[in-house]
C-alpha cells in the first residue's frame, strides 16, 4: 500500500473552448504570378489541350507520368497551405497524403523566417476529370490576376508556393530511405531472389484498390516474379492494401537502376510504395555465460489477471521465475517453429515486467500476469524475427483482432501491450509507417496502450576529426561531448525504427544505466558513463516523430553498453561490444535444468519492458487500498490513459539533458531555446521515467488525476484546492499538468491526428493563463512542442521566491479543452477521452505538509458533491 496515495481530482465543470482571434504569423511568399506562369503554364496548356481534344487524353494515358483524371496527382509547395485539404475536397480533389518533404526551394522564393528556412509539403491527390477541370479553372483565374470564388483562396497560395506539379511516380513509391535499404541487402547472385512489399494507394474506393492491386500483380508476373502474400484491410479510419512480392535481384536492379521504364515495377499506377520487406526483429541476444541468482523462483496465482500482453517471439512459461506468471496464445501458429533454448528475447522481456532486474529489484507483481503472443520466430543465433512470407501489418492486426474484437475475445483485462521490437529497415523521415498507423488506429478505437521501444541502432558511431588515443584521453564529460557531436552529424541515420511514430503509443527511449550494484569496467572497453550520470544510450533511436512530436516519450534505464574504439583514418569508430556479461540488467534465461538461469541483457528493449511494468504497478496502486479508484473496475481505455498521463508526467530532464540544453544553447545561440529545447527532446522526451512517482506523491509533493469525455470546442474544469499554508510562504515551488487522450485518426487522408487537447488556467473566455496563479515560469519542454502529439504536459518552475497570496478557498481552475487539429473535419459527436495528472510540489523546507492538506480540501469538495 502506497504511503501517501494518488488523489483523485474533484468532479469536473462543463464549458466550451474560448476562442480568440488566430495568429497571424509571417508566411512565405512565392516568386509571383508572372514567374509560376512561365514555369507551370507549359504543363497546364498541355492539360487543357488534352482535355478540349479526347485524342491527346487517351494520348497522356499511355504515358505512366501523364496527368489525367483518377492518376495520382502531385503538389509540392515550398510551405503548407492553410486549409488547402478543404479548398481541394471543394474543387473534387481528395487528399490522400500530406507528406513533410525534404527539396531545395528556388531562390526565387522568400524565406519564410529569419533563418531561411522552408517547411516544403507535399499533397497527393486523386482528381476526377471534372476537379481537373475545376483545377484548370482555378489556374487560369490566377495566373491572369483575377480573384478567386470564395473558398478557394487556399490554391491562389499553393500556386504562389508551388515547386512542382505531377503523378505521383517512381520517386515517390521508391522514397530515398527504402531504395537504400534496398540497395544495401541485394544478395550478389542475381538468379536469387528478393522479397518487397507494395503499399497501394489507400483510397476508401475498394473496387479501385483491387484493381490497382491487380496490376500490380500483373506486372510482377511479367516480370518474373510471385505473390507470396497479400493483406487487405478497410476499417474506418484505416486502409491497408498491399502485397508481398518475390522478385530475382536482377529484375530489383533493373528497377532500381531504370525506376521509369514504362514496363517496370514502378511504373505502375495505383502503387504507392515499393518498400524493403517489414522485417520485425527484436535485438540480437549475445551471451555466452548464463549463470544463477538464488531464491528467484516464485509460482503466480493462476487466478491472477492478465493485464499485459507481450507480442514478441514465445516465453520459456515454465522458467522457474516466471512460473505460472505467463500463458501462451499461439495466434500464428510460431510456437513450433522457436526452439525452447533459443527463446531469450520474449523470456528477457516478460522477465523484465514480472520480476523488473532480477539482481536488483526482483519483486513479482502480485495481482497482474502476462499473456505472450508469439508474433516472431526465435532462431538460433538468438534473435527473434517475424515470419518472411507474411506482411507483417497483417500479422499484427489478425492478433489483436483475436485479442480484442473477435466474438470471443482472448482475454478482456489486457490494457497494455508491449512491443520491445523494431524495424530496422523502417527508420522514420518523416513518413509514418502503416504499422504505426495501425497501431494509433487500434489505441482510439479500443482504448489499448502500446508501449513501444523507440529501437535500437546498432551501426557505429563515427567519431569525425577524432583519433583513438584524443578519445581514450579525455575525461568522462568530453567523451560524451565528443559522442554528442557525433550523434548531431549523423542524425538522420539514426532515428526511430518503425512503429515507434505512433503517436497514440508510449515510446521509451533508454538511459545507458545499469540497476545493479555489480556492474563494473571490463578491460579495453570504452565507457562514458560519469559515476551519477543518466545520459541516452548512444544505441538508442530518437526523435522526433511526425510533424515534430514529441519522441521519444520518456527514457528509463537500459543498461550499460559497452563499445570498442577502431581507428579509422583521421576518424574514430565505436562500435558495440556483442559479447558483455559485466553490465546490463539482470534477465531470465531460457537455459532450463540450471535453476533460476539469468544473463545481462541491454537496449531500448529492456526500458521499454520496465516501463510496462511501471505501468502495471501503477494501475495496481490507483485501483488498490487507499488508491484514488479503490475497489473500481476502471474500462481499459481509462486504466491505459491514466497510466499513460502518469508515466509522463512523473518523468523529468536529467542532469545531463539540462547539459546538453546548455551545449546546444551554445551551437544555436542564446537566443534559440526553443531550438534548443527540441534537440534535447530528441533524445530523453519528456525526461526520465519515475516508477516511484507513478504509484505515490512524494514527501514534499502532492499528485492529483481525473478523467473526462470532450467533444469538439467543449472543455471542462478541474478544481485544485491550494494549500492555505503556501499563501505568504516564501519557497520553491513546482507545478506541473499533464493531459493523454487518443486521437481519432485519418490515415486514408492527410489529416492523421484529428483531435488536440490542451489545458489552460482559468474558465472565464477572456481570462489569461496568469502562470496559473503562482509566480510561475516554463520548465524544460515548451508548450508550442509538447503539444504536437496526443500527450500534451505543461511544466512550470517559479520565477523567484517571492510569496504567493490567496485566500483559504482558492482554487487553482484548470481548463481542458478539445480543438480540431485536421482543418475541420473532426466530427462534432466524436467523444474523446482524456486522462489528467497535475502536480504540485514545494522544496523540503517546507513545514507544513501540503499533501494533507490539499488531500483535506479535496475530500471535503467530494462529501460537499455527494
Amino acid at each position: 500500500m502506497a504511503q501517501r496515495p494518488i488523489v483523485k481530482l474533484p468532479t469536473p465543470r462543463d464549458t466550451t473552448r474560448p476562442t480568440g482571434s488566430p495568429r497571424n504569423p509571417p508566411k512565405p511568399k512565392g516568386p509571383g504570378r508572372i514567374i509560376q506562369g512561365q514555369r507551370f503554364g507549359a504543363t497546364f496548356n498541355q492539360l487543357v489541350d488534352a482535355i478540349e481534344k479526347d485524342e491527346s487524353l487517351l494520348e497522356l494515358k499511355t504515358d505512366p507520368l501523364g496527368i489525367v483524371p483518377e492518376r495520382a496527382l502531385v503538389f509540392v509547395t515550398a510551405s503548407a497551405i492553410q486549409n488547402f485539404i478543404k479548398a481541394a475536397e471543394k474543387a473534387g480533389l481528395t487528399v490522400i497524403s500530406e507528406i513533410e518533404h525534404e527539396l531545395e526551394v528556388p531562390d526565387s522564393f522568400s524565406p519564410p523566417n529569419q533563418e531561411g528556412k522552408y517547411a516544403p509539403m507535399l499533397y497527393a491527390t486523386m482528381p476526377t476529370l471534372s476537379s481537373i477541370k475545376q483545377l484548370l479553372s482555378l489556374w487560369q483565374a490566377y495566373s491572369t490576376g483575377q480573384t478567386l470564388p470564395t473558398g478557394f483562396t487556399p490554391w491562389r497560395d499553393l500556386f504562389d508556393l508551388l515547386v512542382e506539379i505531377r503523378v505521383w511516380g517512381p520517386e515517390d513509391r521508391l522514397p530515398v530511405s527504402s531504395r537504400q535499404m534496398i540497395e544495401e541487402n541485394l544478395p550478389f547472385d542475381d538468379s536469387d531472389s528478393v522479397k518487397l512489399e507494395l503499399e497501394i494507394l489507400p483510397v476508401l474506393n475498394t473496387d479501385k484498390r483491387v484493381a490497382w492491386s491487380n496490376s500490380a500483380r500483373n506486372r510482377v508476373t511479367q516480370l518474373g516474379g510471385k505473390v507470396v502474400d497479400s493483406s487487405s484491410i478497410s476499417e474506418h479510419g484505416f486502409i491497408y492494401e498491399a502485397l508481398l512480392i518475390e522478385l530475382t535481384a536482377l529484375a530489383v536492379k533493373e528497377m532500381l537502376n531504370n525506376p521509369h521504364d514504362i514496363n517496370g515495377l514502378a511504373t505502375v499506377e495505383g502503387i504507392q510504395l515499393i518498400l524493403p520487406q517489414t522485417i520485425a526483429q527484436s535485438p540480437k541476444t549475445d551471451t555466452d555465460q548464463v549463470s544463477t541468482l538464488d531464491n528467484l523462483e516464485h509460482r503466480y496465482d493462476p487466478e491472477s489477471p492478465i493485464r499485459c500482453a507481450v507480442l514478441d517471439g514465445t516465453v520459456v512459461a515454465a522458467h522457474p521465475i516466471l512460473d505460472g506468471g505467463v500463458e501462451i496464445e499461439d495466434i500464428n501458429d510460431l510456437v513450433r517453429l522457436s526452439e525452447v533454448n533459443n527463446r531469450y528475447h520474449a523470456t528477457s522481456m516478460a522477465s523484465l515486467v514480472l520480476r523488473g532486474d532480477l539482481s536488483a529489484d526482483g519483486i513479482p507483481l502480485d495481482d497482474a500476469r502476462v499473456l505472450n503472443v508469439p508474433v516472431l520466430i526465435d532462431d538460433q543465433n538468438n534473435q527473434a524475427t517475424s515470419p518472411d512470407t507474411r506482411l507483417f501489418v497483417d500479422v499484427i492486426h489478425s492478433t489483436l483482432i483475436k485479442l480484442f474484437s473477435s466474438e470471443e475475445p482472448i482475454e478482456h483485462n489486457i490494457f497494455v501491450i508491449n512491443i520491445s521490437i523494431g524495424i530496422p529497415s523502417e527508420r522514420y523521415a518523416g513518413r509514418i509507417s502503416a504499422l504505426a498507423r495501425l497501431l494509433d488506429w487500434w489505441s482510439y478505437t479500443y482504448g489499448v496502450l502500446f508501449v513501444i521501444s523507440a529501437g535500437n541502432i546498432m551501426d557505429d558511431l563515427i567519431l569525425t576529426g577524432i583519433t583513438n588515443a584524443e578519445f581514450e584521453s579525455a575525461t568522462d564529460q568530453q567523451k560524451q561531448s565528443i559522442i554528442r557531436k557525433a550523434l548531431r552529424d549523423f542524425s538522420y541515420n539514426r532515428t526511430l525504427l518503425a512503429p515507434a511514430e505512433s503517436i497514440n503509443g508510449l515510446t521509451v527511449g533508454a538511459l545507458s544505466e545499469d540497476l545493479s550494484l555489480e556492474s563494473r569496467e571490463t578491460v579495453n572497453a570504452v565507457r562514458f558513463e560519469g559515476e551519477h550520470s543518466s545520459v541516452t544510450a548512444i544505441s538508442s533511436a530518437h526523435g522526433p516523430g511526425k510533424s515534430r512530436t514529441v519522441k521519444p516519450d520518456i527514457v528509463t534505464s537500459g543498461g550499460i553498453h559497452e563499445y570498442t574504439l577502431y581507428p579509422a583514418g583521421n576518424d574514430s569508430r565505436l562500435r558495440i561490444r556483442p559479447n558483455s556479461n559485466i553490465n546490463g540488467l539482470f534477465v531470465a534465461s531460457p537455459e532450463l535444468g540450471i535453476g533460476a538461469s539469468t544473463y545481462r541483457s541491454r537496449g531500448t528493449s529492456c526500458a521499454t519492458a520496465l516501463t510496462t511494468r511501471a505501468i502495471l504497478q501503477a494501475s495496481s496502486a490507483l485501483t488498490g487500498e487507499d488508491g484514488p479508484y479503490q475497489g473500481e473496475e476502471l474500462a481499459r481505455q481509462d486504466i491505459a490513459l491514466l497510466t499513460r498521463a502518469l508515466a509522463v508526467n512523473s518523468a523529468s530532464w536529467t542532469h545531463d539533458a539540462i547539459v546538453l540544453y546548455e551545449e546546444e544553447k551554445l551551437i544555436h545561440g542564446s537566443h534559440s531555446s526553443f531550438k534548443s529545447k527540441e534537440q534535447v527532446a530528441k533524445y530523453y522526451g519528456f525526461g526520465a521515467l519515475s516508477h516511484q512517482l507513478m504509484q505515490e506523491c512524494s514527501e514534499y509533493q502532492t499528485t492529483l488525476i481525473g478523467l473526462g469525455t470532450l467533444n469538439k470546442d467543449q472543455a471542462k474544469i478541474f478544481d485544485l484546492p491550494l494549500p492555505p499554508s503556501l499563501s505568504g510562504e516564501r519557497i520553491g515551488r513546482n507545478f506541473r499538468v499533464t493531459i493523454a487522450w487518443f486521437s481519432p485518426i485519418d490515415s486514408v487522408g492527410s489529416r492523421y491526428k484529428m483531435a488536440s487537447l490542451e489545458a489552460f488556467c482559468g474558465d472565464e473566455v477572456n481570462s489569461q493563463d496568469n502562470e496559473w496563479g503562482l509566480g510561475l515560469k516554463s520548465l524544460h519542454l515548451d508548450e508550442k512542442i509538447s503539444s504536437k502529439g496526443s500527450v500534451w504536459s505543461r511544466r512550470l518552475q517559479h520565477k523567484r521566491l517571492e510569496a504567493p497570496t490567496f485566500d483559504e478557498e482558492a482554487t487553482i481552475p484548470i481548463r481542458v479543452q478539445c480543438r480540431d487539429s485536421a482543418n475541420g473535419s473532426l466530427n462534432p459527436d466524436l467523444d474523446i477521452r482524456f486522462a489528467i495528472v497535475v502536480s504540485l510540489e514545494v522544496e523540503n523546507t517546507a513545514e507544513y505538509d501540503i499533501y494533507q492538506e490539499i488531500t483535506d480540501k479535496v475530500r471535503l469538495r467530494l462529501n460537499q458533491s455527494h
